[in-house]
């Protein structure tokens, strides 16, 4: 299981590429900006660009270009020959600096087989059922992948072929395991029991920015403008000292029986402030989500694309109230690379929450 956050290093790549459009002072440009290779590849560097402010640009020759590599475990640059060398999984920056101006380029390094939990924990009730996500990147041909219950458990059950979870018993955390060929990766159920009203949620997300973190949330029947009943869903990964993180799905309707329910697309421009709250709250357009992450270097936020799915296994009387639980998918577009294929996240979680209705208009 992991906790990692890299928003940071992508974020810093996300500043990079807004110096592109700052037509006042020179900038780099790296193409491809985003590459990714197994480990014992090799490749040429990417192409650079220089660009001086005043509208003029042109190829640098290789010896104004002073190439380096954020992480040598991951990615070794040799300057003599032009070509980068893959060396171990992870994420590594090329920077490559003409004139002291640098530019970047991101490169991902996974193993020629490599398996990804998408939810490294999963957070279930009694009755769920649900379907393990997984992100499996090989060399030709594919791998065959099967999953594994942790022996003699009553918490959940796992058909080894599919995926496909079902939660039998309160109890956790219990480990499952995935296998790809010779890999294996091990995640955890947590099965909550009925009187457990805490809301708990675990989520990833893929791409330019990569995180696998567990935090609290809360489901919300709350009421919009116009007087009728809309759902909020809104979790947070927020420890002391680390970057804030936060899932928020909103539906146009209230949420009061299971199902699957689309997730459709947000624009920027659509996310402008009415009174105390955004109207994309109090007057919601269509179904939505976004994903951000916050800290003091600066924040990445992104925002859905169509084809995304809430899907609701339960909801259920609690004491003191109602319980909901589910699963999530759904693409969200970077903010600050709207327009650029790269920008597009891919996420997904698991939660048990509390559902409560507040009856106060939104405004």
């Amino acid at each position: 299981m992991r906790a990692t956050l890299l928003a940071a290093l992508c974020g810093a790549l996300a500043c990079s590429l807004g110096d592109v459009s700052a037509p006042a002072r020179p900038y780099v440009a790296l193409a491809p900006v985003l590459d990714s290779l197994f480990v014992g590849d090799a490749r040429l560097l990417p192409s650079v660009t220089y660009f001086d402010g005043r509208g003029n640009f042109r190829t640098p020759s290789p010896n104004e270009i002073r190439w380096q590599s954020s992480d040598t475990t991951v990615l070794r640059v040799d300057t003599i020959s032009r070509r980068m060398t893959a060396r171990g999984r992870g994420i590594a920056i090329v920077v490559a600096t003409v004139n002291s101006v640098p530019g970047q380029a991101l490169v991902a390094v996974s193993n020629t087989l490599d398996l990804t939990l998408l939810l490294d924990t999963v957070y279930a009730r009694r009755g769920d059922t649900l379907t393990v996500p997984v992100a499996v990147k090989n060399r030709p041909p594919d791998p065959v992948v099967w999953y594994e219950a942790s022996p003699s458990t009553p918490v959940y059950t796992i058909d080894s072929a599919t995926g496909r979870l079902i939660a039998t018993a309160p109890g956790g955390p219990v480990p499952y395991i995935v296998h790809a060929d010779t890999i294996a990766d091990t995640g955890a159920v947590y099965v909550l029991s009925p009187s457990d009203t805490t809301g708990r949620f675990f989520f990833s997300v893929l791409g330019t920015a990569n995180t696998h973190v567990g935090g609290s949330i809360r489901a919300l029947n709350y009421t919009r403008s116009n007087g009728n009943l809309a759902f909020e869903l809104q979790g947070t990964y927020a420890p002391s000292g680390t970057t804030l993180q936060t899932v928020e799905i909103i539906l146009p309707d209230s949420v009061i029986a299971p199902g699957a329910y689309v997730i459709d697309s947000l624009n920027p421009d659509e996310t402008i402030a009415g009174g105390s709250q955004p109207l994309v709250i109090c007057i919601p357009p269509r179904p939505w989500a976004l994903w951000s992450a916050q800290s003091g270097s600066g924040s990445i936020v992104a925002y859905s694309r169509r084809g995304g799915t809430l899907t609701i296994t339960q909801i259920d009387t609690v004491p003191n109230g109602l319980a909901i639980s589910g699963v999530f998918t759904y693409a969200a577009q970077r903010r600050d690379l709207y327009l650029d294929p790269l920008g597009v996240l891919s996420i997904h979680g698991s939660f048990v929450a509390p559902l409560v209705t507040d009856r106060t208009i939104c405004r």
